[in-house]
């Protein structure tokens, strides 16, 4: 006789596992909703990214205040830069972080240290017909600008008088000074073509070259964008219209400005629809002067215009 009718527990035993393990089967997932769960993440639109990072900016601008009221009661009592240990435990950057974020990749490129870029959503232009990009101020470096025309299809215009062309980066190629423009004006907040140097608006320089939007704009010049941005971003939002570039590649240059200056000018940026999502504080006049760390880059992208960085 076999063990099974010699010891019948061994068949009900058998009986309830396969009974359980037919349970099992009829209520487990099927395998292809499984996948398609984890194959299929739910995926934010860039307009839904966009505004859940507003909600959080706003935030930041209140903590600003606070903050502001915390280390003095008012703007204009704010130190930027205050040389004395102690409850004062700040730097002007401190005010004004980059907290907003890109949705898309963020990119650096240009030359490691000063003169580096971090660029939003470099994927987006980088195969785009009839990219542009306006550069202001080149100096004697232009490792930025050789990158943007190596990796994307952009025209690029250079503008600097303090120079009479880009750097070996860009002129010692031939395929790259094809898509490049140089011209020794100043940028300015008001125009003045018979001036020495000629001074150009962003305006009329779009206006000159028939350009209806810039997809990257870079501004280093020295100090003079607190007059040449407060101007360019005066007339576009007083004619109600939305600032005319994806994105702002701008170093800051402090020095002695006071604190409630300096604000009233972020928040200008801010209102026309510019949001900082990167910085880089430039901290080489600290090593070669030992200087207060005036200088410090910042990213900022335009949610006020409609680009292919806040689209999907």
């Amino acid at each position: 006789m076999n063990l099974i009718t010699l010891h019948p527990r061994y068949m009900l035993g058998m009986v309830a596992g396969l009974l359980c393990t037919l349970i099992l089967y009829a209520f487990r997932p099927s395998p292809s909703s499984g996948l398609s769960l984890m194959a299929r993440p739910h995926v934010m639109s860039i307009r839904h990214k966009l505004e859940r990072q507003e909600d959080s900016y706003v935030q930041t601008v209140q903590d600003r205040h606070a903050f502001i009221r915390k280390m003095r009661p008012t703007p204009d009592k704010v130190v930027p830069y205050p040389e004395v240990a102690g409850s004062k435990a700040y730097t002007l950057w401190d005010f004004f972080p980059p907290s907003f974020n890109c949705p898309y990749e963020t990119t650096r490129i240009g030359v490691m240290g000063d003169g580096g870029k971090w660029i939003c959503g470099l994927s987006r232009i980088m195969n785009k017909p009839n990219c542009v990009v306006y550069s202001a101020g080149i100096s004697t470096d232009s490792s930025f600008e050789a990158a943007v025309l190596r990796k994307t299809q952009c025209e690029v215009f250079g503008f600097d008088f303090s120079v009479d062309k880009f750097g070996p980066e860009v002129e010692d190629f031939a395929s790259l000074r094809a898509r490049s423009t140089f011209y020794k004006y100043a940028i300015s907040g008001k125009d003045d073509h018979r001036a020495n140097p000629p001074q150009w608006t962003l305006r009329s320089l779009m206006e000159r070259h028939g350009h209806a939007f810039i997809d990257i704009l870079k501004v280093d010049i020295e100090g003079a964008e607190f007059d040449v941005l407060s101007e360019t971003v005066k007339y576009y939002v007083d004619n109600k219209l939305p600032l005319p570039f994806g994105q702002l590649q701008l170093e800051i240059h402090s020095g002695d400005v006071p604190f409630e200056k300096f604000l009233k000018w972020w928040e200008d940026l801010e209102a026309a629809g510019l949001r900082p999502f990167h910085s880089e504080t430039n901290l080489i006049v600290v090593s070669w002067w030992r200087s207060k760390p005036t200088f410090s880059e910042y990213s900022f992208l335009n949610i006020g215009a409609s680009h292919e960085v806040v689209e999907d």
